[in-house]
């Protein structure tokens, strides 16, 4: 049978009225039957004239991310990747299925390292009422030299890009292994953050591909559609995870640094972390416009917690400028308040670090967080939501999210990225959610 409409056999169609297209396999399916099959009308403008040579007129708008299936042929499944005629559906497909991808791997990755960042928080929270090692019964004259020029009464300057700063602080400790769990915590965090970047997406790759072939071709018409399919969460995720590692050294060596078992002053300070105060605010910013409240909030607490770090040490603001800047503080903590209470799904937790932050800048001191109860259940679900238990949908703003058991929606919930109503009711998905079909065949039977 080649024609699925009209149930006719090869011998029995005209090829004049019903032209066929024979894929790589072998199989011949009419014109007709193959795009029903493909689904063309949901990717182009399809003519109601019967008599037209080809009733394909235009192309619809842009697709939404994640709706298009990797189709095969009906007959023996095999890939139909080599018909012209359905390029644009087929590409459209594989770009779904790589950045589906993109997502495991990414979600498989930033799970790890915010677990690790919590054991080596824990670690340096209990060691740090321990006096730093600086020399040893066996140490040789120029280690000991060495040491003894780390505890120069020169003051010393942390400033600068927070590369730099960390740099400063590692040098500082160069007779002290204390930091070489989190120096390593960080490279990875950094790389992560690297790869999980935009340009680093499949999408994004395809693109640079596509623009070069135009360049060649003398085409100069840039490209404006810009895929929707582009993935920030886990770049956002990676930029807090790094403002806390940075913050934790930054807090420890102050806490550490400053003061010696007997509370003796062993160096004198100076912080400038107008760098670090400005990517919290581009932090801030961008989880704002991408609907991302929990990282919204992060980056005011961050705001807060450097600028309390720096508060009594600050190398370049007056009084009055870092009295202004307190102030402009508590508003910042008073902005993520409300946002904790208009969006109490995705900010679990979150409520008690503003709170305590709130403390800090009241009683003009600074401390490391505890990751709390709540937080660590976050991150413990994020673990299991991509393990490929049930079926993949999407929220109405696109964000993934996995519904376990039979796979079919019993009941509503919240988008914990944006707020937005997940799940549904007797096997019905809610408005706006979408099923990512063919996901679930790919990872979800592992």
């Amino acid at each position: 049978m080649v024609d699925y409409i009209m149930g006719s056999s090869y011998a029995d169609i005209d090829l004049d009225e019903s032209p066929c297209i024979i894929p790589s396999c072998g199989h011949i399916l009419t014109v007709e039957s193959m795009d029903g099959h493909m689904e063309m009308s949901k990717y182009y403008v399809v003519s109601s004239d019967a008599d037209a040579e080809d009733p394909i007129t235009a192309l619809k708008s842009s697709s939404s991310p994640f709706t298009s299936e990797v189709k095969n042929c009906p007959m023996c499944r095999k890939p139909l990747r080599d018909i012209n005629r359905y390029g644009r559906i087929v590409r459209r497909a594989w770009i779904d299925e790589a950045t589906k991808k993109f997502i495991v791997w990414a979600n498989a990755q930033f799970v790890p390292l915010a677990a690790r960042m919590g054991r080596v928080e824990t670690r340096l929270r209990e060691s740090v009422g321990e006096t730093p090692t600086v020399n040893s019964p066996t140490s040789q004259p120029a280690e000991l030299s060495a040491a003894l020029g780390s505890l120069s009464l020169e003051p010393l300057l942390v400033a600068g890009p927070r590369d730099k700063q960390i740099k400063i602080i590692y040098k500082a400790q160069n007779q002290n292994h204390r930091y070489r769990d989190i120096s390593l915590l960080r490279t990875n965090i950094s790389r992560f953050l690297h790869d999980v970047d935009e340009a680093e997406q499949p999408i994004s790759r395809i693109r640079a591909l596509v623009e070069d072939a135009r360049k060649r071709r003398g085409v100069t018409t840039e490209l404006t559609d810009i895929p929707s399919v582009l993935q920030v969460r886990n770049r956002l995720l990676a930029t807090v995870l790094i403002l806390r590692c940075d913050y934790a050294i930054l807090c420890d060596f102050v806490t550490h640094r400053g003061k010696t078992a007997s509370g003796e002053n062993l160096h004198n300070f100076h912080l400038d972390l107008a760098v670090n105060r400005q990517d919290c605010e581009k932090l801030v910013a961008e989880s704002q416009c991408r609907r991302q409240p929990a990282q919204e909030v992060e980056g005011l607490l961050y705001w807060t917690r450097f600028m309390a770090l720096e508060r009594g040490r600050s190398a370049k603001l007056s009084d009055v400028e870092m009295n202004a800047l307190v102030d402009r503080g508590r508003a910042q903590l008073q902005s993520a308040r409300q946002i904790c209470n208009a969006h109490r799904g995705q900010t679990a937790g979150m409520l008690e670090e503003v709170e305590e932050a709130e403390k800090m800048v009241r009683e003009a001191t600074f401390y490391t967080p505890v990751t709390n109860d709540e937080k660590a259940a976050v991150y413990a679900a994020m673990a299991q939501d991509f393990l490929g238990t049930g079926h993949w949908y999407h929220c109405v703003n696109g964000h993934p999210f996995t519904v376990g058991e039979c796979g079919m929606p019993m009941q509503t919930a919240r988008c914990p990225q944006c707020g937005a109503v997940v799940g549904g009711n007797n096997h019905q998905p809610a408005a706006g959610v979408t099923r990512a079909a063919d996901f679930e065949a790919e990872f979800g039977r592992r």
